[in-house]
């Protein structure tokens, strides 16, 4: 479906701005605000994955490790003990 919205000159500009920081087009977020406000709206929250997942910080960071989930303990023990011994 088509739609044709009037926006002010200064909403313009800001949401101009938005989606080119994003790298995303006006129908994606516009699309995206409207489903977040509907479903505020009629009570269906999201889920903290979901929200980190539409904000891009899930898979936005690099360790360079790729075993970083399967040694999680060892890694997080390195970190303490070099912590400690500053």
């Amino acid at each position: 479906m088509t739609l044709t919205v009037r926006l002010d000159p200064q909403l313009e500009d800001a949401l101009n701005r938005y989606c080119r920081r994003r790298r995303q087009t006006k129908s994606e977020v516009l699309t995206r605000l409207l489903r977040e406000h509907l479903a505020a709206t009629t009570g269906k929250a999201k889920t903290p994955y979901e929200l980190a997942r539409e904000m891009g910080v899930v898979g936005s960071f690099a360790s360079g490790k790729r075993d970083l989930a399967e040694h999680r303990k060892r890694y997080l023990k390195e970190k303490l003990r070099a912590k400690r011994s500053r």
